[in-house]
Formats: C-alpha cells, structure tokens, sequence
C-alpha cells in the first residue's frame, strides 16, 4: 500500500467519524443541546460548545480530506480526541461534584464511559498513526510491504 493509500484511508475515517458526530449533533439540536447543559461546566459555556463543537468537527471533515491541511487536522483531532477522553476520565474519577450524563455522542444512547474511552483511544491512535506517517517519523512502511518482500524473495530463488 502507498503512503498517499494510507494516509487517504485513516483520515477518512477519522472524517467520517467526525461528520457523523457533528450530524448528530445538529439533527437533534434541542436534545443535544440538553445534554451539553447536563455538563459540569457553567450554562454559558455549555451554550457556546452546544455550536462550536459541531462547527469544529464538520471544519475538521474539511480539513482531514483536504492534503495540504491534513496534517493541522491530524493535531486537531488528536488534541480534541485526548480533551474529550481527558473530560471522562475527570468525570469518572469524581473530580467533579456530581457525575454529568454519559451522553453517548456517536456511540448509542446511554453508552458506558468506557465505551467512550475505547473508542476515543482507537481514534486517537489513528490519529497518532496519521500524524508519525505524514511527519516521516515512520522512516519505513516495511509491515506494509512484508508480503511483497516475502514474494520477492521466494521468486529470486
């Protein structure tokens, strides 16, 4: 598989994620926007995230399937991925006065914190893997190609 291939496939992924999870959102305002004001944080601020968040994810789909801003968007998604699971992990340990609404999001309704947690920790490894492909931090993609050398011998022999 190519880089490009690679690269193509993971943000897509993390884009339709994203997508999907502003869809939501936005389809079923009242009822999302209820959830945002059962959070800990202050009416204001759950009013103001009700919006951002959404708009940041759907500029987020933009950005991960545009080449040139990939890679902004493989931090965004990194750095949004980790805040939200940083927020059920507080929420989990009693850090705050009361536990707020498990809020499924994408996943389905009444889905446990660590359901959440799993599936954030599997976004943000691909986001990871995006980010160590796109930056060269991986300097070879030989588990790719393992097949292919494997052939490669076989027929030199």
């Amino acid at each position: 598989m190519k880089r490009e291939t690679i690269l193509k496939t993971l943000t897509g992924t993390i884009a339709v994620m994203f997508g999907y999870a502003a869809a939501i959102k936005l389809a079923d305002y009242p009822k999302s926007r209820g959830e945002m004001l059962n959070q800990v944080f202050p009416q204001q601020v759950a009013e103001v995230l009700t919006w951002l968040i959404p708009t940041i994810e759907i500029l987020l789909v933009i950005l991960l399937l545009l080449p040139a801003s990939r890679k902004i968007a493989a931090w965004t998604s990194l750095v949004l991925l980790s805040a939200f699971t940083g927020y059920i992990i507080l929420a989990t340990n009693d850090v705050f006065s009361r536990t707020p609404c498990s809020c499924g999001g994408i996943l389905w309704d009444g889905a446990s914190y660590f359901a959440q947690l799993i599936f954030n920790t599997c976004f943000i490894i691909l986001s990871l893997i995006c980010l160590n492909i796109e930056n060269g931090w991986i300097k070879s993609m030989s588990w790719f190609h393992l097949k292919h050398k494997k052939q490669l011998v076989s027929n030199s022999a």
